[in-house]
């Protein structure tokens, strides 16, 4: 099948490899094959190109966590009866079948169906972020309608997804992006406000937005400097959503700050949750799709043989939105 390749640790853009004649998978016990329409890419398809995440799968691997298309083939233990749906969800990127490849697999228990009405392009870009998002905003963060939420990395792909869900809760959103592109587009996907953290103080812009109050939430992808500023930013009793460190490094949290101003520190991570909840927060997810209230942006959609370039709009950090490959023409 065809595929992209990772043989080797280092820059994606030097590594990834395009491959026509690449190891088919098959699907084993509770498993599932799919015949992919689009796959999505993020910030840790970069890093464990770099073998400096977590869950990096050893070499050779198909990069790409999640993926949409229409099931082909089930394993042990599955129902026949899911052949032929279509279904989006996250990949078996660690057995080394991630979804930048004609065929994919996913565990069947974290497949989810997909409307007719969703092109694949959406549904590939959809579960990560917005699950993501929904984990730190309504499950986690716990966010109430008439709250402010700050948004931290607000262009990137949880960020945008937390900008548009915090508006579709009935929230206040302030997104922080970096230079008048970035800005114009969280001003475009809904941010009520928007703080360009290369010319603004981020805690100083937050503050004078909100009257000197501060904000209730902070939902943090990015740690290091912009995570500490929007702490500072922080109200009594507010909470701190963390998400990650697409900087390079977590946000230095003072304890003492936490203590004395009341403030809520909340990990927020789509894993570990039964699929109960899972399934929940997917029902609400696709309430607010289907209101219009969610949409992913179709500026950074790629072709499949132009996979490399996609990569290294996330490498340079050049992302608005969700990076998405066609992988099928009807993708």
């Amino acid at each position: 099948m065809r595929a992209w390749r990772v043989e080797e640790f280092g820059d994606p853009r030097k590594v990834w490899q395009l491959q026509e004649d690449a190891p088919d998978c098959e699907p084993g016990p509770g498993e599932i094959k799919v015949a992919v329409e689009a796959a999505g890419l993020g910030l840790p398809d970069v890093l464990m190109c770099r073998n400096n995440y977590p869950l990096t799968p050893p070499l050779p691997f198909t990069p790409s966590q999640e993926a949409a298309g229409r099931v082909i083939a089930v394993g042990e233990g599955v129902d026949a009866g899911l052949v032929g749906q279509r279904v989006m969800g996250t990949t078996q990127f660690q057995a080394q079948c991630g979804g930048l490849a004609e065929y994919c697999l996913m565990h069947a228990g974290a497949a989810l169906p997909v409307p007719e009405s969703m092109s694949g392009t959406e549904a590939a870009g959809f579960f990560i972020p917005y699950m993501t998002a929904w984990t730190g905003l309504v499950r986690r963060g716990q966010l109430v309608e008439g709250e402010t939420l700050l948004v931290l990395g607000a262009s990137g792909s949880s960020g945008a997804a937390a900008v548009q869900l915090g508006k579709a809760l009935g929230a206040r959103v302030i997104a922080v992006a970096g230079g008048p592109a970035k800005a114009g587009f969280c001003a475009g996907i809904g941010a009520d406000e928007v703080i360009d953290h290369r010319s603004q103080d981020i805690a100083a812009a937050a503050r004078e937005l909100t009257g000197g109050k501060g904000v209730n939430m902070v939902f943090d992808p990015v740690g290091g400097k912009p995570g500490r500023a929007g702490f500072k930013a922080l109200a009594f009793e507010g909470r701190f959503v963390i998400i990650g460190y697409a900087s390079g490094e977590w946000a230095q949290i003072s304890l003492v700050e936490t203590l004395m101003t009341n403030i809520s520190l909340v990990g927020a991570m789509p894993v570990g949750f039964t699929q109960e909840v899972m399934r929940g927060g997917v029902a609400q997810l696709m309430g607010f799709w289907k209101q219009g209230k969610l949409k992913l942006s179709s500026q950074q959609v790629f072709d499949f043989d132009q996979a490399l370039d996609a990569i290294k709009c996330i490498a340079d950090g050049k992302v608005e939105g969700k990076v998405v490959v066609n992988v099928a023409k009807s993708g």
